[in-house]
């Protein structure tokens, strides 16, 4: 009769263990990702943008660069990034990817326009609604990264400029990051969102390292 190997059946159950405890952590993290997403506010469109469909050219270039090398230093940064450039050079594609990068890699991630911002602000003023206002700011405060993109797009009214400022100095004060699209100089952004116009700017300038992109307008090439 052959003998029993205790020590083989426990290393061969210790294995098994470990594989399944490390299926159960992949589905979580797939599961995890999948909610980061899904919560991120990324259209369906932008859930697409990645660095390896991104066009490398001279005029983008530095600002693919700078883009990689924030989220291989996400943790360390010191600053965001804010893209300044004309419409179509690529600022909303590297914002987009740094946003799926970083939720494939577990980070929490909020992607929006101001006017998609403010609609989620003043969705809570209904009666009906379950979160407040402070709910939905302490949500953009806190996540990982926040992206503004297309700032300056609208004229801000006196109560979304005080908002903007609010979350924007929030995260300026628990040193969290922020990546901003803008298609304006500092002076001309500062005019368009408001009251606290330059009181944004002069937190963006501190929270931001500015990434200039030119070129002609990538969705004009085939017309």
């Amino acid at each position: 009769m052959e003998q029993f190997d205790y020590d083989k059946w426990l290393r061969d159950l210790i294995q098994k263990n470990e594989e399944e405890a490390k299926k159960e952590l992949a589905k979580r993290e797939i599961k995890k990702r999948e909610e980061l997403i899904n919560n991120s506010g990324l259209g369906k469109r932008f859930k697409k943008r990645t660095f390896d469909l991104f066009k490398v050219n001279k005029d983008n270039e530095e600002a693919y660069k700078k883009s990689l090398e924030f989220i291989q230093n996400f943790k360390e940064r010191e600053k965001g990034l804010i893209f300044v450039g004309p419409y179509g050079t690529g600022k909303t594609h590297l914002a987009a990817a740094i946003a799926n990068k970083l939720m494939g890699n577990l980070y929490s991630v909020i992607f929006g326009n101001i006017t998609d911002i403010i609609t989620r602000i003043k969705s809570t003023y209904n009666y009906r609604s379950e979160i407040t206002e402070g709910d939905v700011i302490r949500i953009l405060t806190e996540v990982d990264l926040l992206i503004l993109d297309d700032l300056g797009k609208e004229n801000a009214t006196e109560n979304t400029s005080s908002l903007i400022y609010q979350i924007i100095n929030r995260r300026y004060e628990d040193e969290k990051h922020l990546v901003v699209t803008t298609n304006l100089r500092s002076g001309d952004l500062a005019a368009k969102l408001g009251e606290k116009g330059k009181a944004i700017v002069s937190r963006l300038s501190e929270m931001c390292e500015p990434v200039v992109m030119n070129g002609r307008d990538w969705r004009m090439k085939n017309v």
